[in-house]
Order: structure tokens, then sequence, then C-alpha cells
């Protein structure tokens, strides 16, 4: 230390009355903040020698303040400056300092720059000359930036970069300021040597300023400062942070509280793009050459995939900040070479900045430490909210009251630590283990007499503003013991890991990936659902052109996720084996909206999980009923947040709405009525619940469209075939009965399930509601009941299903879930945090009947038809002939019989819309083959040949009859994996083929087929092309494909008519002399609605993303990172 500053020190601080230090005071519509920062100036103890003012065109009342500021008595300001309302922060402060030294010749050894939203304490520019008094190293100087509203908070301690050109800053999410709180102990005293600080509040040198330049002046705004402070320590200078000195700084760009009239070529003029595109600038002028040639193609392609990435999550302005600031790099509108080539110029590095850059592992540190800030913040705001306070079992919580805190003094001691030459420590400093979490408390309603009459201050401004209430702050740990301990102890993940502990007891008979039984039939892979999904005609019941179902896609896009543990096979695994889990979790995460403690709403979460009807449906294989116990919480709380009246954000509706509209098209995949059921709700909704603007008309409107275009084409099926409501997607099995005892205990029957066990969840609803009894039990009440309507409709009306058959009731498990979500949601409603205590019997009833649930879940949860066999699968041989010779297989059973060509029958292939014809033709096939007449069962063995029958599966109990009477046309082949008895067909066939004409008479007519009349030929539909040679008149080609509209066929090229041959199949007179014959079903239309589809699908998944909110535009996203 010098001998002059220990004399100083040692005589104590002299009392300056001002200092030899110019004041640039930089204006751009501030008025609203102009006030306080001249206030501050004129409190400023000392006061600097001169204060220029730059107005750089306000509209505002800017130009009256500083007017009224330069003249008068009190003056603070010197002169005012009057620019181009273009013109940029650095340009404003060099025509300020070219214009004091015009004018004064000179005025000060220093510099300070403050900004019109930024107030200084009154000490500040004292710390600031007697740090850089004691530390003659010191080139730039710079406060110790808080939040204006709470200064109590601490926006930026220095300023650095990464190598990525992102602006950081050593100060954590709601970092407090630990000195005014009276603990210096925490480390945020000591001054440290950083790359930059910023440019509000920033003391520097006059003959620094003048050897560096000053700011860039092609950084019109944000950068400036960074670039100026890199350059300052490549100098030779060092860059000091002083936590003692404070300064208040609104921000007002950065949080849209200003707008921004500077424009930059190729960058525009949104603080996004500015600060990204002078970030990556301000690194590549100052880095070294190696830096800089590597740096510029890789700066290009961080940018484009973080661009990508931005517009996949629909943050559109961030992605075109990216794509701006790489035209504004490779464009040439950032002068790199130019700029590059002044520091050069400028004189040699004698300085470095090693130690001061943000390394990319103290970014993730920060990105982690951010994260886990912000789960801890809202943590406390959602206690709060629900009446209880971190305080009340955190005893190391600190409650911060809104007045103010007393300045520490300022003196020769009270200098920071290191402030007495070059301080120790370099770079940001890391952030602290605590946060500040601002809370606004209601106020106790007042008691005893009201008080008498008299004046009160006005909740309203004489501008017409209300001033936000004070709040008060909570100091909370952020420590690794902490933050494991509520990890760990966080309702949601005990819930989540005590169900899936469940679900590993109740499934332990059947873990594995190749689920089937009951109304699951085997999942094929990946390729053979997208390939169904996509086809144009599927060969199930002899062919059919109907679309296949919805779900096949919904597995297909899930499946391509899990393809490397199993595709869609493993979709279905984990939707079935993880039921209780998924299903735990969803109701959970819906019931986040309402007012209730979290261990209340995981127990309400794991009531709805332990439903009867869920656990029958998983023993069941009911895919459909399973997907709707997931997706039904999400979704009715989606449909009720649209619907109600302020329950979803202006900003988030969008995205709400498109999110709610994918679920219920999921739902509706593979449930239509729980699909109808929903509609119906929002629809009611709409009209009982008043209020809600256009916004909600708009919901409405995108939730009962939107599902319809995400599942085309398959509404019309829907249409065409109503039973498919009521029956759902899956096999095609006898639902099981339940009496109205069941059904009134949530029981819907089969195994998977015991009666009476639904009644606790029923006594537990009605003591919840008897003792906690209000208006918030209506909307779960009447989805109950709504629930229950849909039962009466399911057990009432029978319905014949798709795959065709006698009408029968449908299972009444789905009708019960909503039925017990309804429950669940008024249950909800009665547990709201409140005045009213809770009651020791609805305690006592919540819990007996959660551990009645699970005794119920447990034991008849480990039965029913479901296991991990893979169902009944053909041999491996007999498949690879099916798909070489595009022949079929005809599976006889107890159900209706299944004819599926080219492999083995599959998941959705019962949710094909056979032709008319087809039904009729498979029951009268699977009668005669049953016959005990040799002459009939040999017919009918004639007739399935001729439809492209290869194989038949016969049930154990059957197979020697059948053998017996249909003799030698048949032949043993291996048996299914189930045992069932396989035969081979013998007469002669094909999936195309070419008839004399008298066996075409016969096929015209409807004869029983001879043996060996047929002449196969190498097609295959639906699309056939084939050449005849010249022949007799009469002859006929065959397809084995039900005959139905949309059939077109050609001979060279001329359209001809198409014919039915053995009374369902495809066939075309062929004519005598040679020709192509094409037959073929047209793909137009289905490929047009696919395309539809998949736009749908495209736009709805990028509206589903939560747009960013609208209150602090950062000009950078990286964690850690800080506003200007």
């Amino acid at each position: 230390m010098p001998s002059r500053s220990r004399s100083v020190l040692a005589r104590g601080a002299p009392v300056l009355r001002t200092a030899p230090v110019l004041a640039v005071l930089v204006c751009h519509d501030g008025a609203e903040w102009l006030r306080q920062a001249l206030s501050a100036l004129r409190h400023s103890s000392p006061r600097p020698r001169h204060v220029l003012a730059v107005d750089t065109g306000s509209t505002d009342g800017t130009a009256a303040l500083l007017a009224a500021a330069a003249a008068g008595p009190d003056q603070v300001v010197d002169g005012v400056i009057t620019l181009d309302r273009t013109t940029g922060f650095a340009a404003a402060v060099h025509a300020a300092v070219d214009h004091a030294v015009d004018r004064w010749g000179d005025p000060g050894g220093w510099i300070w720059l403050l900004h019109d939203d930024s107030a200084p304490d009154q000490d500040c520019l004292a710390t600031l000359l007697l740090t850089a008094e004691v530390s003659p190293s010191a080139g730039v100087l710079g406060p110790l930036v808080v939040d204006w509203q709470d200064p109590r908070l601490v926006v930026e301690a220095g300023l650095s970069t990464d190598a990525a050109g992102h602006r950081q800053t050593g100060v954590g999410p709601s970092e407090p300021d630990w000195v005014r709180l009276g603990r210096g102990d925490r480390g945020l005293e000591q001054s440290t040597e950083v790359l930059a600080v910023s440019s509000a509040g920033m003391l520097v040198r006059r003959s620094v300023w003048a050897a560096l330049g000053g700011f860039d002046r092609d950084l019109g705004l944000f950068g400036e400062d960074v670039d100026l402070g890199w350059r300052a320590n490549l100098a030779g200078h060092v860059v000091l942070c002083v936590p003692r000195a404070r300064i208040r700084h609104a921000r007002a760009v950065t949080t849209r509280r200003r707008r921004v009239d500077v424009a930059v070529p190729r960058l525009g003029g949104t603080p996004r793009a500015l600060a990204r595109g002078h970030g990556l600038r301000t690194f590549l002028v100052n880095c070294t050459t190696f830096s800089f040639l590597v740096g510029v193609p890789r700066l290009t392609a961080l940018c484009l995939l973080r661009a990508l990435g931005f517009a996949m999550q629909r943050r559109l302005a961030e992605s075109r900040a990216e794509l701006r600031a790489v035209a504004y790099l490779l464009g040439g509108g950032a002068g790199l070479r130019a700029a590059r080539a002044d520091r050069v110029r400028r004189g040699a590095r004698s300085g470095s900045v090693r130690g001061l850059f943000t390394s990319r592992a103290t970014r993730l540190r920060n990105a982690v430490r951010g994260a886990v800030s912000t789960m801890v913040r809202r943590r406390v705001v959602a206690d709060a909210a629900l009446g209880r306070l971190p305080s009340d079992y955190d005893p190391a919580a600190v409650w911060l009251p809104p007045e103010a805190v007393p300045r520490p003094p300022v003196s020769p001691d009270a200098l920071p630590a290191g402030a007495g030459g070059r301080p120790k420590r370099a770079g940001l400093r890391r952030p602290d283990n605590a946060i500040a979490v601002p809370l606004v408390l209601a106020e106790p309603p007042p008691t005893g007499l009201a008080p008498s009459p008299g004046p009160r201050p006005s909740p309203v401004r004489r501008d017409g503003s209300t001033p936000e209430p004070p709040r008060e702050a909570l100091l909370v740990r952020v420590d690794r013991a902490r933050v494991l301990r509520q990890i760990a102890l966080a309702p949601p993940l005990v819930l989540f890991l005590g169900l899936v502990a469940l679900a590993l007891v109740v499934n332990s008979a059947r873990l594995g990936l190749d689920l089937a039984g009951g109304r699951l039939a085997p999942v094929g892979s990946l390729e053979q659902v997208w390939a169904e999904y996509l086809a144009t005609w599927h060969g199930v019941s002899g062919g059919t052109a109907a679309p296949a179902p919805t779900a096949l896609a919904v597995l297909g896009v899930l499946g391509a996720v899990l393809a490397p543990v199993g595709g869609p096979a493993a979709v279905v695994a984990v939707l079935l084996l993880a039921d209780l889990p998924l299903a735990g979790l969803s109701a959970y995460i819906a019931t986040r909206r309402a007012p209730v403690r979290r261990w209340v709403r995981a127990l309400l979460a794991l009531g709805y999980a332990l439903l009867p009807p869920a656990a029958s449906a998983v023993a069941q294989g009911r895919l459909d009923a399973v997907v709707v116990h997931i997706l039904l919480p999400l979704v009715a709380s989606g449909i009720a947040a649209l619907i109600g009246r302020g329950r979803v954000g202006e900003g988030a509706w969008l995205s709400t709405t498109a999110g709610t509209a994918l679920g219920l098209a999921a739902i509706g995949a593979f449930s239509p009525l729980t699909h109808l059921t929903l509609v119906v709700m929002a629809l009611g909704g709409f009209v009982l619940v008043p209020g809600g603007g256009s916004r909600r008309g708009a919901a409405l409107f995108l939730l009962v469209l939107m599902p319809l275009a995400l599942l085309l084409p398959w509404p019309a099926v829907v249409i065409q075939h109503p039973g498919v409501v009521l029956h759902g997607i899956g096999a095609v099995t006898d639902s099981p009965a339940a009496s109205l005892v069941d059904l009134v205990s949530l029981n819907a029957g089969g195994p998977g399930a015991w009666s009476y066990v639904g009644f606790g969840v029923l006594v537990a609803v009605a003591a919840g509601i008897a003792f906690g009894a209000r208006r918030s039990v209506l909307p779960g009440l009447g989805f109950a009941l709504l629930g229950a309507v849909t039962v009466v409709l399911v057990r009432l009306v029978p319905a014949t299903p798709l795959s065709g058959g006698p009408p029968v009731a449908a299972w009444a498990g789905v009708p019960l879930l909503i039925v017990g979500w309804g429950l669940v949601w008024a249950l909800l409603g009665a547990s709201r945090t409140g005045r009213t205590p809770v009651r020791l019997p609805a305690v006592f009833a919540g819990a007996a009947a959660l551990g009645v649930l699970v005794v119920g879940v447990i034991i008849p949860g480990r039965q029913g038809p479901l296991d991990d066999s893979g169902g009944e699968q053909l041999a491996t041989t007999l498949t690879a002939e099916l798909a070489n010779t595009n022949r079929s297989v005809l599976i006889l059973s107890d159900r209706q019989p299944r004819q599926v060509t080219g492999r083995a029958p599959l998941f959705g292939d019962d949710d094909l819309a056979p032709t008319p014809s087809s039904s009729p033709r498979l029951a009268a096939l699977d009668r005669e083959l049953r016959s005990d007449s040799p002459d009939r069962v040999q017919s009918a063995v004639q007739r399935a040949a001729a439809t492209g029958v290869l194989f038949v599966v016969v049930p154990q109990a059957d197979a020697q009859r059948f053998q017996d009477r249909a003799g030698t046309l048949v032949a043993d082949a291996p048996r299914t994996s189930t045992g069932a008895a396989v035969f081979r067909l013998l007469p002669r066939s094909g999936s195309a083929y070419l008839l004399s004409p008298d066996a075409a008479h016969l096929a015209l007519t409807g004869a029983t087929p001879t043996s060996d009349a047929a002449v196969p030929v190498a097609a295959a539909p639906p699309q056939v092309a084939v050449k005849v040679s010249d022949g007799a008149e009469g002859r006929l080609l065959v397809i084995t494909a039900e005959e139905e509209p949309g059939w077109e066929a050609t001979i060279d090229g001329r359209p001809v008519a198409v014919v039915r041959a053995w009374g369902s199949s495809v066939a075309v007179a062929i004519p005598t002399r040679a020709a192509e014959v094409r037959i073929e079903q047209p793909t137009t239309l289905r490929g047009l609605l696919l395309l539809i589809q998949a736009a749908v699908v495209l736009f709805a998944l990028l509206t589903a993303i939560p747009a960013r909110g609208r209150g602090q535009d950062s000009p950078s996203i990286t964690p850690g990172s800080s506003p200007r």
C-alpha cells in the first residue's frame, strides 16, 4: 500500500463535499425512476464535481425533470445534452465525456456512469473512491447492484462471460444482501477482482478511459460494460467489484418496462437479439487468435442448435435472437476484423484474464443450483399459500421485515477485506447457500369493535396506480442435506415409489414385455404397428379398407421412444404393469391447483390409483380402461381449469387447451365413451359456469374440434359403428356380469377386484363431505353423477361389437372410473385448507378406506387372464410361410372367428370395421367347419381355401373330429403355443389366382369351388398388377379380398367393372387377348386425412409447450446470467 494511503488511513477518512468525479447520467424515457435517481445524486456524499445528463430523445417527462434539476438553488445537474432517440448508451457516454472536456478542460480524474433507472446509496461514491485510493492498480470499479423494488435482494456482484458469449454474474437466484442484514461473515463484503462490472454505477479512471478509447461505439446497447472490463484487464488494470458500495437498479429494458429504440443492422432492436449478438461479438473481438479462428464456426453451430432447440420449445423470441446473432456475425454487421485490428493498434496486452471467465463446470453448477433454488422457492410459496410457513418447521428460517436496514458505516476501518492492494480473490463469487423468498402475507381479520371512522390513506395513488404491498422476505437455506431431505420425503416421490412397490407385488407373476390375455391381443413390433396404421387396406376378416384405430398411432409414437427396449410391446407393458404409480402421479399432478396440503393430495391420489375398476382392468388386459385411468385426472382438471373462472392465466390458456386436447384425443383413441363424457362435461361446465369472456368460448371450440382432427380418420368408424363407443378398443370378450351391489361398490365384475371394497371409498367421501361441506365439492359430485349416468347407459343399452356378433352389454369399468374420479374430486374440495379443522372421524374413515383398497388390490389383483406368455402364437415356420405367400389363417374358438392375412392376429385387428359380407361369411364357415357332416366340412374347406385361407386353427377338443371329416383336404401342421391344433388346407389357391371359364362360372354363381381349379399368380392385394396371355373367353382373375366400395380395376389402362367371386371376393373378367390387369384400392383420401392429422398433431404439440412468461425478459436464458 502506498505511503500516502497509509497516512490517509491513519488520519481517518476526510470529509469531502465534492470529489473529482464526472458523473454521466444517461436518460431515455425514464421519468418513472429519474426522480429517485436525481434525489440519490443530490444526497450523495461526496457529490461529483460535475454531473452531465444525456437525454436520448425521451418522449415522457424526462426532459422536464432534467430541466428542473439543472436550475434553481438545489441544482443537481450541471448540463443536459440532447441526442437522437436512436443513440445507444455507449455513444451517449462518449458524447458526455467529450462535452465535459470541451467545457471544463479537466472535469475530474474519474468518470461515474449512471442509468436513469439506477439510484446509488448515499455512500456509494465515497466507498468506491476510498477503495480506489487504497488500491491504486484499480482502473475500473463497480458497486453491488441490488433490486430496485426490494434492496434486500442482490442482482449483480460483478460480471463475467463464458465461451458462448453469455453474460454471467456471481449471484444466485433471490440471493439476499447479507451485509445489510448485519451478516458480513457470509462472504459478500469482500472486494473481488472480476472481468467487468455493470455500467450502472461503474467508476472508471479517466486516464484508463482515454487509453482504452472508452466504450466500443459499435455496442449501442448491451455488452459494452463486459467489453470495457475485458480490455481493461488485458491492459494490466484491475477491475474491482466493491460490495460495500451499493446501487439500486430497476433494469427497465430487460423487464419490458422501457422500449428499446436502438437498432443494429442484421441484429434488430429486441433486447434478446442485442444481448446475444453483442455477447458473441465481445468474446470474438477480445479473445486470442486461435480462439477466434475456432470460435466463429463453433459459435455458429452452437447458435443454430440453440435456435432449433428454442423453436422446438416454442420459445420463438430466443430462437430468433440466436438466428439474428448468427446473421450479425457472418453478415459483416459485427465488424469483427476491424474491431480486432483496433484492439491490436491500441497497444500490447500486458495483463491477463485468466481465472475471470465462467467455466462450463461453473455454469453447470449454477444451473443445478438454480433449479434447486427454484424448487425450494416454489415449495415455500405453496406452503405459505396454505398457511404453513417454513419458520414453523425449519428453525434456520429467518424473517426479514420490509423496513429498511441501516447501512453499514463508511470509514477506513470498515473497508472490505482485500481492499488494501490487489484482491486475493479473482473471478465471480459462488452463490450463497441461502435464498430470500418474498412473500405477501394476508393480514388476519380484525377482531373486536370496529374502529371509529376517520381519515385514512387512499389505497390508490393520485396517478391511478396501486402501490405494491410490502413484502416480507423469508431466508431459506439451500444446502445438500435440506434438498436431499426435501426430495426424499416429497409426497409425490413417496407416493410414486410406494405404488411402484405395490405394482411389483401385484404383478409379480406377469412381469414381462410380451403381455397378452383377456382383452389384450399380442402387440406387434414397431414396424408392424406403423405399417398397419398407415395402410389403406388391412388383411383382417378377409380384407377391409376401413381406417385403423388411432390407438395404433399412439402406441407407434410411444413405441418409437421405447424402441430399444421393445417398442409398442414395452409401452403396453409399462401402461399395464405401472398403472398404479402412473395413475397416482397423474392424480397428484391434476390436483396441483387445489389449495390442499401435499400429503392430503398424495393420499387422495393413492385412493384414486387403488380404485377397484382399475385393478380389474389390469387383470383382464383392458388397455382402454388403463389409459383412461391414467389420463382422466389430467384431462378432467385441464377442462375444469379452462371452463372455470380465472383458473388459467391469459398467456397459458392456449397451451393448456392444446395439452388437454392431446390428452382428450389419446383417451378417445382407446375409449370413445370417455371422450364423449368429457366433452359433455366441458359443454355443461360452459353453460353452468358464468363469465370468462371469449377465451372460454375459444377454448371450448378447440376442445371439441381439435381432438376430432387428431383422431382422423377414426371418428368416421365410430359414427358408422356406434357400438365401439360403448365397447372401446380391444379384443372381443364376454363382459363379466356385475350386480347392482357390485356397481354401487365400484366393482365392474370379473377377476381383479373384490365386491364391497369400493364401499370404503363411498364411506370416506361421505365422511369428508359431511365434516367439510362446502360449495367446492359440487364439481366433483356433478362429475360423479355424469359417470353414474354413463354406467346406467352402458348396462342398459346392449351394443354390437365392431367385429360383429349379437348385441351385448359393455363392461362398466370405464364409467366407474369416471365415478371414482368424481368422488375423489369432491373429497378434494372438502379437504381444502381453511379455518375448519380436520375432524378425526374423517381421518379415520379415510385411513380405513385406503387400507381396504390396498388389500383389495394385492390379493385379487394377482388373478386374471393377463400374463406374459405372449398369447397364442403360431409356429415360426407357419408365420414365415404366411408372410411369404400372403395367405391367411382362420382361427376358430369360442369367440367370433378370425381371419388374418400374412401374419398371426395382433392388437388392433378386432377394431378394424369388417365389410358387410365378412361377418356372415366367417360365421357360415365357422358353423360349417364345426359340422358333423363330412360333405359340409369339406365344402367349407374348399370355400375357405378359395378366400385365401392356408391354415385353420381348431380348439384341441374339436381337432380330431375336424380332421376326420375334412379327410384328404387338410394336413397336420405344428400346434400353437397354447396347444391348439393347426391344419394346412391342401386345395390349390393363392392371394390372387386365375380361374378357367368353367371354374369362373362356379365362382360367379356362388357354387362350391373345386380343388385344382385355381392357378396362383404372383400378386397380393391391395395393389395387384398381372399380365395375362391369350386364352379362352370367360376367364376370371380373383384376389382374396372382400369386395367393397372403392376397388378399381383397369385392363390396359381402361376401367372395367369389379365383380364378386364366391359371393364376396374381388374379381375381374379377363379378355381373350394378352393384357395388363390392375386392381387396387385408391390411397389419395387416406393419405390426405393422414396429412391433416399430422399437421394438427404438430400444431398441438408445439402449442402445448408452455410459452415463457412475460415477466422478466432476460437477455440470456443461461442459469447464472443476469439481466442488464
